[in-house]
């Protein structure tokens, strides 16, 4: 990677990190994972989605509130997020998983880890932007190596409108160039039709 291009992903892992820190010191659970009907059932379905396994990394973990359902099915778990401070709050939810502050473009797991599973929720349309367009690309063969043959990666990104489903789609298909197989795909919340938040939920596999 070029100085410039490290500047840039810098610049931009900055701000994406003082803007989630702001928004987790406003106070506990901004996102209303826990009290939104959408977002119970996304959760929800992101359980269901997965089966019991040996290692798991989670990105962009929040405040941990899906890492303790991973821990329900994962023996071991890593988890990420850039944010300090949901990251505060996650390791007194979870304290049983292994967390790191981090951007996910620069983030790798130690020398020779892999994972049976790896969940990425609402994170990749955070970093798909124009000036960082190299270090994002770079992210999907970047994560798709760091699964076990066999291993189960699982997408769930909200969107409103055929325009943001479309760009969510796009992620899945990217990880479809790199090799994987998309098992299953459906979409949680009511009102696609209408432009409401929906989820779209992707399941592939190595």
């Amino acid at each position: 990677m070029s100085v410039l291009k490290g500047l840039r992903i810098w610049w931009h892992g900055f701000k994406t990190r003082r803007k989630m820190d702001r928004v987790f010191s406003r106070g506990e659970d901004p996102y209303h994972y826990a009290d939104s009907p959408y977002e119970r059932a996304r959760l929800d379905g992101m359980q269901a989605a997965l089966g019991p396994c040996e290692t798991a990394l989670e990105v962009g973990c929040a405040e941990g509130l899906f890492t303790e359902r991973l821990a329900k099915l994962a023996k071991r778990i890593t988890a990420v997020d850039i944010s300090s401070v949901a990251l505060e709050r996650a390791r007194k939810r979870c304290p049983e998983a292994s967390f790191a502050e981090a951007d996910l473009r620069v983030w790798s797991p130690p020398e020779g880890t892999s994972y049976d599973a790896i969940v990425l929720g609402d994170v990749l349309y955070y970093l798909d932007k124009p000036m960082v367009r190299d270090g994002f690309e770079a992210t999907f063969p970047r994560v798709a190596g760091w699964l076990k043959p066999g291993g189960s990666l699982l997408l769930a990104h909200g969107f409103a409108g055929p325009k943001e489903r479309a760009h969510r789609e796009g992620f899945t298909k990217r990880f479809q160039d790199q090799g994987l197989t998309l098992i299953s795909e459906r979409v949680i919340g009511e009102g696609e039709a209408d432009g409401k938040v929906c989820c779209l939920l992707s399941l592939l596999r190595r």
